[in-house]
């Protein structure tokens, strides 16, 4: 029950330190009027991670920052379209905007569930405090807080060009559109089923290698579920406006930090914990498997 109540007092404070971030974050946004929307919410954003880096500092908890990856991309959807208007929209549109919010409730969820209170962090954050020492509160404002929220940022320029290219009419195919919606929720379905096969497999079997399921195919599956939204969401604004194939940056970036940065500590950190991981590297693919020579593996 203690513990319970813990993880209630830490969800509430999260809350309120969040709702006080957005409205500092919209109060910055009100003095510059005359900039343009997207630099206005891009000021919004990082003054609003800067509260969130405040409270997480003086918290000793980094991990206040977390739920921010997934809780941000809906907030600005909803700032944008309020600011731009909704005429124009099409279905295919809303659907998108839909994946997103089935997106960012999910992991939300997700990270909700694995977090324990205001005594858990996350055992990246704990690495990097003991690695940095007294650099820590720079590493992580810089790290751990403005450089999640620049890549986030930048995987949503898609979004934001597609609300405001809205009153622009493409002969856009229904098969183009239908693809892309399919592709994100495709993307969806992998970390959901990801996540819930890891979560119930350790609740079980805590400190061995899972080696079922879509683990089999791939060692960072619900990475892959991650990149591959990202991607979805600029595969879609790319078919209704192929003038945006630059907004690529945000999903080049995403893949970029999972690849070199999140990986590599995971994988680091699996081969200290847990037995048979080394064997688990050989046989299985980092990412993507080389689908012609893998061999799926059944046995749990």
């Amino acid at each position: 029950m203690s513990s319970l109540s813990s993880k209630v007092r830490g969800t509430i404070l999260i809350k309120v330190i969040y709702l006080i971030a957005g409205i500092a974050g919209y109060a910055s946004s009100l003095l510059f009027p005359d900039l343009d929307l997207l630099w206005r919410s891009a000021i919004a954003d990082v003054v609003a991670t800067l509260v969130v880096f405040v409270f997480s500092h003086f918290t000793k908890n980094a991990s206040l920052y977390d739920p921010y990856w997934s809780v941000i991309p809906i907030w600005l959807i909803g700032w944008w379209l309020i600011e731009m208007g909704t005429a124009d929209l099409m279905v295919y549109d809303w659907l998108m905007f839909l994946m997103v919010f089935i997106w960012g409730m999910r992991l939300t969820w997700n990270w909700w569930t694995g977090w324990k209170g205001m005594s858990h962090q996350d055992w990246r954050y704990t690495a990097l405090k003991e690695k940095t020492g007294r650099w820590y509160p720079l590493v992580s404002l810089s790290g751990i807080h403005l450089f999640p929220t620049l890549l986030v940022f930048l995987g949503c320029l898609p979004i934001f060009y597609v609300i405001k290219n809205h009153t622009v009419i493409h002969d856009v195919s229904h098969l183009q559109s239908s693809i892309s919606i399919l592709f994100i929720f495709g993307a969806i379905l992998l970390e959901s089923v990801a996540d819930f096969q890891l979560r119930r497999w350790n609740k079980q079997n805590g400190g061995q290698v899972y080696r079922s399921g879509v683990w089999a195919w791939s060692r960072h599956p619900n990475y892959v579920g991650e990149v591959w939204f990202w991607g979805g969401l600029y595969l879609y604004a790319f078919s209704q406006h192929p003038s945006l194939i630059w907004t690529g940056i945000g999903t080049l970036g995403m893949i970029l930090l999972f690849r070199f940065i999140s990986i590599p500590m995971m994988e680091k950190r699996q081969l200290k914990n847990k037995p048979g991981y080394a064997e688990y590297q050989k046989s299985v693919s980092m990412l993507v498997p080389p689908i012609l020579f893998h061999q799926m593996h059944t046995n749990d």
